[in-house]
């Protein structure tokens, strides 16, 4: 289970190999109201909101760093990523069981944030699913650059499995 969530950062480190500075941090108007950069900076912040939150057994979506280097640097975010990686290797069966308080904004006209149980194992599924989900727009945008991008970035395995289904 855990190498599936680091296959999903791999995909990124991936494609960061690919880019320019300029290009990972390029926001595309009035398509897109985000860069590549922001994409991923939010993608590791939820990752390394999940992984600090182990320690506490409470994991708090709404604090996140939003660091700029991190949206501006491929090396930065490469290194983050790979850094989530490492620990993600270091989970153990008993890690990924644990119960967690989860904390997450969920009013879009006033700050109001929730607290839920949830396993550390759940939070990595969401993590992930999180990451494809930005990942698509990653996608479009990487396209509209005049990029090339795996055909299976952004697309959710299951998507991947049945698509492969139809080949048979």
């Amino acid at each position: 289970m855990l190498n599936s969530h680091s296959e999903v950062l791999e995909q990124s480190i991936t494609l960061l190999s690919t880019l320019s500075d300029n290009e990972y941090s390029n926001i595309c108007e009035p398509l897109f109201s985000a860069s590549i950069g922001q994409h991923i900076r939010h993608v590791i912040e939820h990752f390394d909101n999940l992984l600090t939150g182990i320690t506490s057994l409470t994991i708090n979506y709404n604090l996140r760093s939003r660091n700029s280097e991190m949206e501006t640097s491929v090396q930065i975010a490469t290194a983050q990523l790979k850094h989530i990686q490492q620990r993600l290797e270091a989970l153990t069966e008993s890690d990924i069981q644990k119960q967690i308080s989860v904390i997450s904004e969920i009013d879009v006209k006033q700050a109001q944030s929730v607290s839920m149980i949830s396993t550390v194992a759940r939070e990595l599924q969401f993590c992930s699913s999180h990451a494809i989900h930005h990942y698509a727009l990653i996608k479009l945008i990487r396209q509209i650059q005049g990029g090339k991008v795996d055909k299976h970035f952004g697309l959710a395995p299951s998507t991947i499995s049945y698509q492969a289904s139809l080949q048979n």
